[in-house]
């Protein structure tokens, strides 16, 4: 069963327009950065929630994205998810997901492996896929096993973000 009052927003950030929903216990999907409001529009034609452009009410994650990005933040995991319609093995791997520290990167077995499935690295990958809260749940910190960036965002073409994310990261490291 679907979250129910389910509403979204879209914000500008230094990465692009960013597509927010959530449920009254919290966020159900965050897009990846879109170079433009008109994409991130068009992103969020698929999503079953009321937009709304009182973005008061996402204040509190707003704010926790935009430190995230701009690098004063190491963690989003102020944030509230509602991931309470995702398959089992799911919740598990991006429970996992989340542990993974700020500036290192793990491969699709080490998390099967954490979920307690370690031959299932394929269905950590399709996890990855299905995951429509990036950035909060940190999939760009998933890798092949060779060390290779994989697939990142719809169609798989946002490597470029993903190394983006993984710098920001490294940066703030060095940083801090």
């Amino acid at each position: 069963m679907a979250p129910t009052n389910l509403i979204n927003t879209k914000f500008q950030c230094v990465f692009g327009w960013i597509a927010l929903e959530k449920s009254p216990k919290g966020v159900t999907r965050c897009s990846l950065p879109q170079t433009d409001k008109n994409s991130c529009i068009e992103e969020t034609l698929e999503w079953s929630s009321e937009y709304t452009n009182r973005t008061a009410l996402f204040a509190e994650e707003i704010r926790e994205l935009n430190d995230y990005l701009e690098g004063r933040k190491s963690s989003l995991h102020d944030i509230s998810l509602d991931i309470s319609t995702a398959p089992k093995f799911y919740k598990k791997v991006w429970n996992v997901c989340r542990t993974i520290p700020i500036g290192t990167t793990r491969s699709y077995k080490w998390v099967a492996t954490q979920s307690g499935s370690p031959k299932a690295a394929r269905a950590v990958g399709q996890a990855m896929a299905n995951n429509k809260i990036t950035l909060i749940i940190p999939c760009h910190r998933v890798i092949g096993a060779n060390g290779n960036l994989t697939g990142f965002g719809k169609g798989k073409t946002r490597l470029d973000l993903k190394l983006s994310l993984l710098e920001l990261e490294e940066n703030y490291l060095l940083k801090h």
